[in-house]
């Protein structure tokens, strides 16, 4: 791969965050106005999903004792004491409360030309150690830090003058999760890459932050540099999907995908311009296989004192072809070590469910391969929706249940299959070997659907970082999908004010195989053996998880 481009150190650099939320007129970041009346609309929008989409919400409900509809009765109340903004923000804590990273609101700001940037800080923070006293440090920067002492390695101390384990749980707060960890996991994962289309920019415009070397005395002051927060546009992958017809038919944290290609602007800025120019084969470093999907997997031979074995990193689902990325998987798979394999999907935040099933039948000796299934909320208006005819390639297998649910008094449709089972099981077994899998608390949607699927299978065991993977459980559909399934169905539905959308949960996913009938949601699928992030993982290229997983491979 060549130098990087005029145009790629550009894209890199960004701006300054103060030129987009904070324009010459020296008004500061607001939410598109929204008239009374269109408060009241969104309220009836909202009313209307939980009561008859929303599929988690008895769930939810029950779980965390926070009930929605009665939350939206007393916000419309407040409407008259609140700004536009005011309504904004109480609206996206309320649908916060329900802990599910498909179900959120998005606010574009006044100008639209904002939604494009994440806000970005030139370095990423992780942590290492067990959950309750972790230690966080910087593992990787992107540019001149502005500061020679503040390098790759160093312990973050502070943020702002708050404790920086403080300041990551008081972040985390705000977002979404069901376990504290994955709560917290989800924080770190935007904590310093921050996609403005989902997330409210931050409040300041830079931030002061406190470290230590390893050479400092006990004694010592903490060292401290300033970073101006700057706004970097990383666009989308160009073999991620971008399909009329995919679109119903994911399970994908956008969130968390726009922040990993942020990641990749900053820190792998060779590939992401490699991605950039359309070029469909490369690699992710000298000694890693070449492949046509490099944004969404990567692979290699890893030695260890065990040996030499396969390592297959997932990043994400959400490509483009299904049948062209498995055939890029199978192809790297045949050029592996068959001693045995790790797949990592650490981070992986999901993307389109029939590409993550429909890699299953590349590692499983047993058959058949039994897509996730998933089902509807018994209520009049999805029974309406999936009778529709307009919506009856994505619902009209559905339709029967739910009408027969819905007079039968239960709250759940049949669990039936969105992946085609014969696509699921077309192809042969190419790898044979024995398999682990990694996963950690981002490992979302798809990817929790993926890993459960390696252990229903009998594919493989699962290694956990943390307590389970992220635990979201849904095929999570965008407002403009649900519009459409309404006016197909010949519903009424509020129109959206412009600048306003959304996502929500439409199909819970519920386990096959040996788990059959275990949600996913809320829960995650836990690993039979859990694992510890070490500090020589961070800057060593994960070497003891390496070491530990081996080691499984062959005791197995």
């Amino acid at each position: 791969m060549s130098a990087l481009s005029a145009d790629t150190i550009d894209a890199r650099r960004g701006r300054p965050l103060s030129d987009v939320v904070r324009p010459r007129t020296e008004q500061a970041w607001q939410p598109v106005e929204l008239s009374v009346a269109q408060r009241h609309d969104l309220v009836d929008i909202w009313l209307t999903m939980f009561r008859d989409v929303y599929v988690h919400y008895a769930q939810k409900r029950a779980l965390y004792g926070f009930d929605a509809v009665r939350a939206l009765y007393a916000l419309r109340r407040q409407i008259p004491y609140l700004s536009a903004a005011g309504f904004v923000g109480e609206l996206t804590l309320l649908i916060n409360r329900l802990r599910d990273q498909h179900t959120q609101l998005y606010v574009r700001a006044a100008d639209s030309a904002v939604t494009p940037y994440v806000a970005a800080l030139p370095f990423l923070a992780e942590s290492y150690g067990e959950h309750l006293s972790p230690t966080y440090v910087v593992t990787k920067i992107s540019d001149d830090a502005g500061d020679p002492d503040f390098a790759v390695g160093a312990v973050l101390t502070t943020w702002n003058g708050v404790p920086f384990a403080n300041a990551v749980d008081r972040y985390a707060e705000t977002l979404t999760g069901g376990r504290p960890d994955a709560r917290r996991a989800r924080a770190l994962e935007t904590l310093t890459q921050r996609p403005l289309e989902f997330l409210a920019p931050p409040d300041e415009l830079w931030v002061d932050i406190g470290y230590r070397l390893d050479g400092d005395a006990p004694g010592d002051a903490d060292r401290t540099v300033r970073f101006e927060w700057r706004a970097i546009e990383p666009a989308k992958a160009t073999t991620a999907t971008d399909l009329i017809e995919m679109r119903t038919r994911r399970a994908i944290d956008a969130t968390s995908e726009a922040a990993r290609r942020a990641r990749k602007l900053l820190f792998q800025p060779l590939l992401w311009q490699h991605d950039r120019a359309g070029n469909r084969r490369t690699a992710k470093a000298a000694d890693w296989i070449e492949t046509s999907f490099a944004d969404a997997m990567s692979a290699r031979r890893l030695t260890t004192s065990h040996g030499t074995f396969g390592y297959l990193r997932l990043w994400t689902f959400d490509v483009d072809q299904t049948d062209r990325f498995v055939d890029a998987v199978a192809d790297v798979l045949g050029q592996l070590p068959r001693r045995g394999l790790i797949i990592d999907l650490r981070s992986n935040p999901g993307g389109v469910i029939d590409t993550a099933e429909q890699l299953f039948q590349l590692f499983a000796a047993r058959r058949p391969i039994e897509p996730m299934r998933f089902a509807v909320r018994a209520t009049e208006a999805m029974a309406t929706i999936a009778e529709a005819d307009g919506n009856g390639a994505d619902f009209g297998d559905w339709a029967g249940s739910t009408r027969s649910a819905l007079d039968l008094g239960e709250e759940f449709s049949q669990h039936l299959p969105i992946s085609d089972a014969d696509a699921c099981n077309s192809r042969r077994q190419v790898y044979r070997g024995p398999i682990v899998a990694v996963v950690n608390a981002n490992t979302f949607s798809c990817g929790d659907l993926f890993a459960a699927g390696i252990v229903d299978h009998e594919i493989g065991s699962i290694v956990s970082i943390g307590d389970a993977t992220g635990a979201g459980g849904a095929n999570v559909w965008t407002s403009s999908d649900v519009e459409y399934a309404y006016h197909a169905a010949r519903l009424s539905l509020p129109a959206l004010p412009p600048g306003i959308s959304f996502s929500i949960s439409v199909r819970r996913m519920a386990r096959t195989g040996r788990s059959t009938g275990v949600v996913v949601e809320d829960v995650g699928v836990p690993g039979e053996d859990r694992y510890v992030m070490t500090r020589t993982d961070l800057f060593h290229g994960n070497q003891d998880l390496a070491e530990f997983c081996t080691g499984l491979l062959v005791a197995g």
